[in-house]
This record gives C-alpha cells, sequence and structure tokens, in this order.
C-alpha cells in the first residue's frame, strides 16, 4: 500500500504572497518531520522557501543511494528497499543558488505475526473436543480457539516476519479485559467467557494473528474405566473418561498411548491391540488444567492359524503316524490344542498327534486350539489294505512293429483298497505302453514292462515283450547267377526293412532237372544238375512276399571235356571229346604236350623244337554227343616222336554255330593226362 502525506508545500507558497514578503529572511531546507518511507511505498517531502528562496527558480531533487529511495522532479520520494539515503534539493536563482539536504529512511515493513502454538491449548473451532461450547456461526467465526483456564495465565511467543523488517515489536489487545486480562507477552484468565485476543506488529497494526479465547471452569480430575485389562491382537477395548467438577466448561479428553506398537487408542477411547505387550492409555483434559488419568491395557497374541506337516496321510490298516502342529504366529501366548477324529472305528488319534490305522476307510483329523475353537486345522487319514500279489498273466508276448497287443495282471487280494497300477518300460524307444495295458511295437528288440502298485506297498511284476519286424518286402541280391553242373552257387535274398525279425525262406526251383535249390533262410544255394537255365522261387514263410532270380547252368570253359586220351603202340594220339553243353560247337583247339616215359620234354615240333604242338577239330558236335578217333588235326609243325610217354591235352577254345567263339584263359582250362606204364613202354 503506498502513503502520500499531506502537503505542507502548498501553506508555505502562500507565505510567501503576503505583504512585505520580500523583507522575509531567507530560508531554504527540508522540514525534518517527515524523513521516513515504508519500503514500496511513496512520501511527498516538504521543502521550505522564504525570502528570495520563495521566488522562481530552477529546482531539483537528487538521491545519494538509489537502492533504497529514489525521488522526482516534484519532491516525491518512493521507497525501493531497506536502507538510508539524502536527498538534495537544488534551487538555481538568478544571482544564486541554494541547496538543501534531508537523510530520508526507507524503512522494511511486516508482514506477517506467526505465533508459537507448542505450549498453547488451541483448537479448531470444529474440534469435537469443543464441540458445543463454542459457535462457529458466531461473533468469532472460525478463529482458532486458545483455551485458557480461569485463573490461569499463558505467555504468548511470536515471530514477526520478514525477520529483517525494520520493527519486530509486536503487542497484545484484548476485546474483553474482564474475561482475558493482557499483560506484556501473558495473557491471564479472569472468569469464564469468551473474548478476542490480537497479537499485533507495532510497525503496522494492519498486520496480526487473532484469536478466539475461552476462558474455561477448569477440570479437578479425570477418570478413566473399561470393563477388561487384557484383550488380544486385532480386538478392541472401549474406555470411558469422565472429568471433574460437572461444570467444567470443557468435558473431553485426549487420549494418548505410551506404546503404539501394542496398543493403540483413537479420539473416543476405542483402544486397539497391535502387538503383543503392554501399554499404558492416557486420558488427558482438553482444557489445558493438565489433569489427566491412566488405563494399563495388556495385549496378548491369539492364535491366527494352525498348519499341520501333512494335510494327508495314507496308512496301512495297524500302522501309525504322527502329525505335527504349529500354531501362528509364534508369539501366540498359548499354543495348546486339541485333536479330535471324525472316526474313530476308522483312525484314532491322541494327544500328541498320533494316528493309528483301525479299519480300511477315511477320517478326518482335526487340531484345534484350545483358547480359540475357531481356529483349526485339519488332514484326511485314508486307511487301506495293501497289495500282496501282482503278476502278468500272458506268456512271452511279442508285438510287430505298428501293430499293439494288451497285456493283462492278476491283483491280489480281493479286498486290496487301491487295485490301480502304473505301468511302464525301460526301453521306450522299443515299443510304447499304455495305462490300461495297451503295448504298440517301435521298432525290433526286446524290452520289459513293469506293472507296478499305486498304493505303496512295493509289489512289481515285469514281462518281457518281444518286439518283431515284419517283412515289407523282398528282393534277391542278384537277378541272375550262373553254375557250372555239379557246382553250386549262393545267392542272398534281401528283405524290406533291413532288420526284419522273420526272415524264412522256403525255395523253388522250376526245373529241378536244370538245377536244385536248397535253404531254408535268406540264402538259397543252387546246385547245376544240367546245362541249361531256369528260375528259382523264393517265398517268405508268411506267403506274403515271393522273389525270383534266374539261374544258366553250364560252364562255358567246360562246354567241351576230353572223355578219353591214349597213345596207341604206333605212338598215334587218340582223343574222344564230349559236348556237356547246350551248345552247337562247330569247331574247338586245343594244345598237347608230349615228354617221354621218363618225364622228359619230347620234341614235337619242327619250328620251334618245342614239346607242345597246337590243333583244331572242325567237326560239329551236338550237345550230348561225342566226337572220336580219326576227327583230329594236327597243326603241319607236328613232327611225331617215338616213344611217347605222357600226354597232356588242353582244350583252348571254340566256336558255335551263331558265330560265337570262346577263348578259355589260361587258369580255366582243364588239362587231361595219359601217362603210359612202364610194360607198356616196352611192350609188355
Amino acid at each position: 500500500m503506498k502513503r502520500l502525506l499531506p502537503l505542507l508545500l502548498t501553506a508555505i507558497l502562500l507565505l510567501t504572497l503576503l505583504p512585505g514578503a520580500a523583507l522575509a529572511e531567507n530560508k531554504f531546507y527540508f522540514d525534518k518531520t517527515y524523513n521516513t518511507v515504508m519500503e514500496g511505498e511513496m512520501l511527498q517531502l516538504v521543502l521550505i522557501r522564504e525570502g528570495d528562496c520563495a521566488d522562481d527558480g530552477q529546482l531539483t531533487f537528487t538521491s545519494s543511494n538509489k537502492r533504497a529511495v529514489t525521488v522526482d522532479e516534484d519532491g516525491f520520494v518512493y521507497g525501493v528497499g531497506k536502507g538510508t539515503a539524502t536527498i538534495t534539493a537544488t534551487l538555481k536563482g538568478y544571482n544564486r543558488t541554494w541547496t538543501a539536504k534531508l537523510t530520508v529512511t526507507c524503512a522494511r515493513g511486516v508482514t506477517e505475526v506467526r505465533v508459537n502454538e507448542d505450549k498453547l491449548s488451541v483448537y479448531g473451532v470444529y474440534d469435537p473436543l469443543i464441540s458445543g461450547v463454542v459457535d462457529p456461526w458466531g461473533e468469532y467465526g472460525e478463529l482458532p480457539v486458545l483455551l485458557i483456564r480461569k485463573g490461569k495465565q499463558v505467555t504468548i511467543s511470536a515471530t514477526l516476519y520478514p525477520t529483517d523488517a525494520t520493527n519486530r515489536k509486536w503487542q497484545l489487545t484484548t476485546s474483553d479485559a474482564n474475561v482475558a486480562r493482557v499483560s506484556g507477552t501473558t495473557i491471564t484468565g479472569r472468569a469464564a467467557g469468551e473474548c478476542l485476543v490480537t497479537v499485533q506488529s507495532v510497525q503496522n497494526p494492519d498486520v496480526y494473528t487473532a484469536y478466539h479465547v475461552l476462558v474455561v471452569e477448569p477440570v479437578t480430575k479425570v477418570k478413566v474405566t473399561g470393563t477388561e485389562k487384557t484383550i488380544y491382537v486385532g480386538e478392541t477395548l472401549v474406555l470411558d473418561a469422565t472429568v471433574t467438577p460437572a461444570n467444567a466448561t470443557i468435558q473431553g479428553v485426549t487420549w494418548s498411548s505410551s506404546r503404539e506398537d501394542n496398543a493403540s487408542v483413537d479420539a473416543y477411547g476405542v483402544v486397539y491391540g497391535v502387538s503383543k505387550g503392554d501399554a499404558v492409555i492416557t486420558a488427558r483434559a482438553a482444557d489445558g488444567s493438565g489433569q489427566y488419568a491412566t488405563y494399563t491395557v495388556t495385549v496378548k497374541q491369539q492364535p491366527e492359524s494352525i498348519t499341520l506337516n501333512k494335510d494327508v496321510i495314507t496308512l496301512k490298516t495297524g500302522n501309525y503316524q504322527t502329525l505335527t502342529a504349529t500354531v501362528l504366529p509364534s508369539t501366540t501366548d498359548n499354543k495348546s490344542v486339541n485333536w479330535y477324529s471324525s472316526d474313530e472305528s476308522v483312525a484314532k488319534v491322541s494327544t500328541s498327534g498320533r494316528v493309528t490305522a483301525v479299519s480300511p476307510g477315511t477320517a478326518i483329523i482335526t487340531c484345534e486350539s484350545k483358547t480359540h475353537n475357531y481356529v483349526y486345522a485339519q488332514a484326511v487319514v485314508n486307511v487301506y489294505q495293501p497289495v500282496t500279489k501282482l503278476s502278468f498273466i500272458e506268456k512271452n508276448p511279442y508285438v510287430a512293429v505298428g501293430e499293439s497287443i494288451t497285456l493283462s495282471w492278476e491283483i491280489g487280494p480281493d479286498t486290496a483298497t487301491d487295485t490301480s497300477v502304473t505301468l511302464s518300460t525301460n526301453k521306450e524307444s522299443v515299443l510304447e505302453v499304455h495305462q490300461d495295458g495297451t503295448v504298440i511295437g517301435l521298432k525290433r528288440g526286446e524290452a520289459y514292462v513293469y506293472v507296478t502298485a499305486n498304493d505303496g506297498s512295493g509289489k512289481k511284476a515285469s514281462i518281457k515283450v518281444t518286439v518283431t519286424q515284419p517283412v515289407e518286402g523282398v528282393e534277391m541280391k542278384y537277378d541272375q547267377v550262373s553254375v557250372g553242373v555239379g557246382s553250386k552257387v549262393t545267392n542272398t535274398a534281401q528283405f524290406t526293412p533291413s532288420d526284419a525279425s522273420i526272415t524264412s525262406m522256403t525255395w523253388y526251383s522250376a526245373d529241378p532237372n536244370i538245377a536244385t535249390v536248397s535253404g531254408t533262410g535268406s540264402k538259397a544255394t543252387v546246385t547245376g544238375r544240367a546245362w541249361g537255365d531256369t528260375t528259382i522261387i523264393g517265398v517268405t514263410d508268411d506267403g506274403s512276399y515271393v522273389t525270383t532270380f534266374d539261374v544258366s547252368v553250364g560252364n562255358l570253359d567246360e562246354a567241351l571235356v576230353i572223355t578219353n586220351l591214349y597213345v596207341e603202340d604206333n605212338d598215334t594220339i587218340r582223343i574222344v571229346t564230349y559236348n556237356q553243353s547246350n551248345l552247337v560247337i562247330t569247331r574247338f583247339y586245343y594244345e598237347i604236350e608230349l615228354y617221354d616215359a621218363w618225364g622228359n620234354p619230347l620234341d614235337c615240333n619242327y619250328r620251334n623244337h618245342s614239346n607242345m604242338f597246337e590243333g583244331s577239330n572242325k567237326n560239329t558236335i551236338y550237345p550230348g554227343e561225342s566226337l572220336g578217333r580219326g576227327t583230329y588235326s594236327f597243326g603241319s609243325e607236328f613232327s611225331r616222336p617215338w616213344g611217347i610217354g605222357k600226354v597232356v591235352m588242353t582244350i583252348t577254345g571254340y566256336e558255335t554255330e551263331d558265330g560265337t567263339s570262346r577263348y578259355i584263359r589260361q587258369e580255366n582250362r582243364v588239362e587231361r593226362v595219359w601217362e603210359a606204364t612202364v610194360m607198356e613202354e616196352y611192350g609188355y
């Protein structure tokens, strides 16, 4: 707020207009009465001008400290900030200059009065403790209510802000000294009643704090009563407080607890058990009389829950097991419990929780707090007759891959409580077992199936199941084989899949005169009987699959055989050959080596002088025919020697009527040897 002091300059100027003013003494100075301006406010200085100074001239104003005070051309000063400044007025006349100086103080005002209420009994007008005593709609409205006992005084402690205000003094005022008298910093209660007391700034009376003072008839005694001294955690207790005298202005009390962590109390005297322990509950007169009474409450911890070490126990008739009860929380004062059985013909329970199985059936065991029967825990007891016998019915079962069988078992006795079982296998890759006894073959092999009683008796049985792999297809390793007459050759049947379990076969020959076959497994052994072609047939034992392969009987290197070889007396070599093949041979070739009786080579080839010569036969030999003497043509290099003792002949090749030529390799040639005895050599 800005204030403008009365202007005195006008009056002074009027004096200069009176007759004889020209003869007045020259005066030029400030009136020092007005030398203080409040921070943020304005003040017009009073400048005295008499004599020649009253004449017109150039008048200026300056401030030495504009951070404290500023001044305008009309002599109005403005409080900028706390501090002082010298204001100089300068008047320039025709022949002379006059100056005047004034020290102006800028004062910082009080903006707030704050009262320390820590030691005062101050209540809101709606506080239940003074409800009905003061009227919030009355003369003092909703001002805070300050209680003072009649005949007692209270001391006011106030702080004015800002703390650097120029004048921080304050004073007390009362609207009715008969009710409450003020003196210095104290208020004294004179008579029961109400008045207004103001804590007011001396510098700025518009800044204050006001209280609705209530002088009361004091309480002289407080009494607390309750129905009991002990409560449990979570429970409440209602205490009642009465005050003396009956006409005490404030009948209410304030409640407090010495141990809020044990027992708390609300504004209405309701005590709540928080945790195990003792607490002193105090009811203190609300009028500030200092009167109070106490009530000691003991809070106990009741059981809140009970847990058992097992919720379900299973016992064989005659056996027993002990249940352990834990009463919570651990701070519970009385942890005693009682035990009950819902059916003692099934199971009995002792005072220590020992449960004894009597007969098959189900019973409920209850553990109950002795002090709070609504706190309890229960366990189910199942009494059973265990399994004593368990075995599979099947013997040596087997199942094919991809197929299934169902196993069955016997369980005893008939009175067994739990006849359920669990089936398993030691090789899940070989077979799959279901709990209904179904077994599915997965791959060829052997695996055990186990059946285990679920009643905990430990009874178990096992059975070995063979998983077979059926044949899904068969083919021969070789589609065609060759074998000589009287020789044997083997061909192998290949099964799909390769791990088929049953590989037995029955083998047949389409023409046993040409070839016969033997064997019962995957190998067929073929024996050549006569030159020709035939088919070997193989059938799986279950008749599902048939395979065949072709057989060609006859060794082409042995199509011709030398059936007779000898030397006549005149050293003429005689030869007989036989066509044992089914070929029409039109010509064949041979080699002959000659030795004397002592095994020495006989020179019979005049070209190279060796004991070996070649020959051929151009006669056609039909299958099954022989070619005898007089039909063999020796080479032109042959020179017949005398004294032949040994002849070695081999057939080296032949030609057939279809133009095919056959050359017999050295290692496959069959020698025919003739040797003469010594007596034959000398003609005996």
